[in-house]
């Protein structure tokens, strides 16, 4: 594999040389790094990619238009948009099977179909590293760290699973005795569920396909073209517009059902809650945020940008009451995320007041969704969308609003 952005392999250990020894001494900083190798990725000792994760947001605004946004050729965008939609798949596998960690008839656990599924999944995650670390598009560089740093939140899970980080190139190895010797709940922990390592990894494996695919959809082939300030002409491709419609719809079904579901959060007879079926309507809301989130990251048009602001925002306003009950949002790209035991151990009161009713966070979110739907109905209205090849495409003369998508 080769180095990432030019950087050796030296720069790369560094990086990595004190997370596969657990201390609790005060020198360990995020995610387990050494605070002194912190320090030295902020003055840019190391790669680019982890510059460009430790590096300021207002200097990462500053460069948005820079040349680097656009350095990337066809090939590597084309290599990471294939590398990241196989890791969507595996990842998926992974974290929506049940039955993949269930006993059989037999009464044991299929350890072969776990490892295979989990190698299927380390072997597209190195494949993603290696096509990110390729990457010169800014943005696109510091998802790709954002991606690897999410992994080093789980090093010592990973480790006791038999998951090693190889500190030369970023990448996974797996160790398929001590894999298959595991502790089930171990392995269902970090792979099964929205709140496992698998899931966030697929997520952000979904953050950046959806970068590198509207990257490409708005690259001019030919003669430029400027974007437009006209009411008439909306920034967004119609493309995308249709897909952020469809995530907000589902979230608006999911969202709806949580918070009009009476009897989810009823004691049954023996005075307990059906804490699974709880975790299960929970876990498919965060999905479905997650989704929209993702989608609608890269939407260009301002009426787009607010609309979906205002969802984020809704998070950001019970971020503190989430956070009580295993609901955190992450920084990087504002997707929530969940902590299943810390959710079956809550005051279940506090739980419903977040989940179920109309004064609640996701009725709120739900609220702040429909808008998302409305306003991407009103953008795709346009007399004008762009096209997937960056071009406009007259829809009034159509008469089909989603005449480019593809």
């Amino acid at each position: 594999m080769s180095s990432i952005n030019g950087y050796d392999s030296n720069a790369m250990s560094a990086l990595f040389s004190g997370l596969q020894t657990t201390t609790d001494n005060s020198n360990n900083g995020v995610y387990g790094i050494n605070l002194a190798d912190y320090a030295s990725i902020k003055n840019g000792s190391y790669s680019k990619l982890m510059k460009a994760y430790y590096a300021d947001e207002k200097e990462a605004a500053s460069k948005t238009n820079s040349k680097n946004d656009t350095d990337d050729t066809d090939q590597t965008l084309a290599e990471i948009k294939s590398t990241t939609a196989s890791l969507k798949t595996s990842a998926s596998e992974l974290y929506n099977s049940k039955s993949l960690f269930e006993k059989n008839v037999d009464g044991e656990y299929d350890m072969e179909a776990i490892y295979d599924k989990v190698k299927a999944f380390v072997d597209d995650y190195n494949a993603v590293v290696d096509s990110v670390g390729s990457a010169e598009t800014e943005s696109i560089a510091k998802a790709g760290a954002n991606l690897v740093n999410a992994t080093t939140n789980y090093v010592e899970m990973l480790s006791k699973i038999g998951i090693t980080i190889n500190t030369s190139d970023f990448s996974l190895s797996v160790n398929k005795d001590k894999l298959m010797n595991a502790k089930i709940t171990d392995l269902k922990s970090m792979f099964s569920g929205v709140g496992s390592f698998a899931y966030q990894i697929g997520a952000k494996a979904s953050r950046i396909h959806t970068m590198v695919a509207d990257k490409v959809s708005s690259r001019v082939t030919g003669s430029s073209i400027k974007d437009s300030d006209s009411t008439s002409t909306s920034k967004d491709a119609a493309s995308t517009l249709a897909r952020i419609e469809e995530n907000a719809n589902t979230l608006v079904s999911t969202g709806t059902d949580l918070y009009k579901n009476r009897t989810l959060f009823m004691k049954k007879a023996d005075g307990t809650y059906d804490t699974e079926a709880i975790i299960d309507e929970v876990s498919a809301f965060i999905k479905d945020y997650n989704d929209l989130v993702i989608d609608a990251e890269n939407a260009k048009s301002k009426g787009m940008k607010n609309a979906i602001a205002g969802v984020i925002g809704v998070s950001d306003e019970y971020k503190d009451k989430l956070a009580e009950v295993g609901i955190t949002i992450d920084k990087d790209d504002n997707t929530l995320r969940l902590d299943e035991d810390t959710l079956k151990k809550s005051d279940m009161s506090k739980v419903k007041e977040l989940m179920n009713g109309t004064t609640s966070f996701v009725y709120q979110a739900t609220a702040k969704t429909a808008m998302v739907v409305s306003q991407a109905e009103t953008e795709s209205a346009k007399s004008n969308t762009y096209t997937d090849g960056a071009t406009y495409s007259n829809n009034h003369n159509t008469g089909s609003i989603f005449n480019d998508i593809i």
